[in-house]
């Protein structure tokens, strides 16, 4: 039986290469965990599904370039291919969305706070309309009134 390099080298590759492709992966996953910091069982589905990307690659590396058997150089490959990442370009991706983000919010907040004051007031007028909850008490007051004429009291 012989061993193909070739094939372990172009696992070795694939395997730096996925795990730059994780990080970059990841970082969506980062920027979404911001947008909804406190919704823990959100940002566990979104754990749960990197933990099923990363499943995936891994599948799809291990079944294309070494038959379907696991080679252990694989994994800290993709663990290296992650870091490479995270310090490397991430960082600098990380920049420039932030530098994004800090562009885009004051314009964000404006256009939120101008739908939550349209939201607020079109609520007030529709409570308004409704008595703001004072003709559900006039109406339970008038029937404890009628019960009470009813019985004699």
């Amino acid at each position: 039986m012989s061993t193909n390099y070739l094939l372990h080298s172009l696992l070795a590759l694939w395997s730096l290469i996925l795990g730059a492709f994780l990080g970059f992966v990841y970082e969506f996953f980062r920027i979404s965990h911001r947008f909804h910091p406190k919704a823990a069982w959100l940002i566990c589905i979104e754990d749960l599904l990197f933990a099923f990307i990363c499943s995936v690659g891994m599948m799809l590396l291990f079944f294309n370039l070494s038959f379907g058997r696991m080679r252990f150089f694989a994994f800290p490959g993709v663990i290296l291919g992650f870091v490479i990442w995270y310090f490397t370009l991430g960082r600098l991706f990380r920049r420039i969305c932030m530098g994004i983000s800090r562009r885009l919010y004051p314009p964000v907040r404006y256009i939120k706070g101008f739908v939550r004051t349209v939201v607020r007031t079109y609520v007030m007028s529709f409570r308004a309309r409704h008595g703001l909850g004072a003709r559900s008490y006039f109406k339970r007051r008038t029937e404890d009134e009628a019960s009470k004429n009813q019985s004699g009291g």
